[in-house]
């Protein structure tokens, strides 16, 4: 969460550690840290369900095994407004 909120990059399968509730693509969601405070919300570009088998991976990594459409950003930084700071 430290490259959403401090580097203002865009959140990528590798920094999720879990994921909670029930949303499709496109879905406003709210990202949190750690602690589970609310640090950002953003559009999310995959189902929950698709979720859980792509975290903690690289998105080099999920586009080869899973095909192109997976060499990409949970929620880009285009798409995500930060809560504080």
């Amino acid at each position: 969460m430290r490259a959403v909120v401090e580097g203002r990059k865009s959140l990528l399968p590798a920094g999720i550690a879990e994921v909670e509730g029930d949303f499709t693509a496109g879905d406003p969601v709210e990202l949190r840290d750690t602690a589970g405070r609310a640090v950002a919300r953003g559009l999310v570009n995959f189902d929950a369900k698709e979720l859980p088998q792509l975290l903690g991976r690289s998105t080099r990594d999920l586009a080869r095994e899973l095909g192109p459409a997976y060499e990409r950003e949970v929620v880009h930084r285009d798409d995500l407004v930060l809560l504080h700071g």
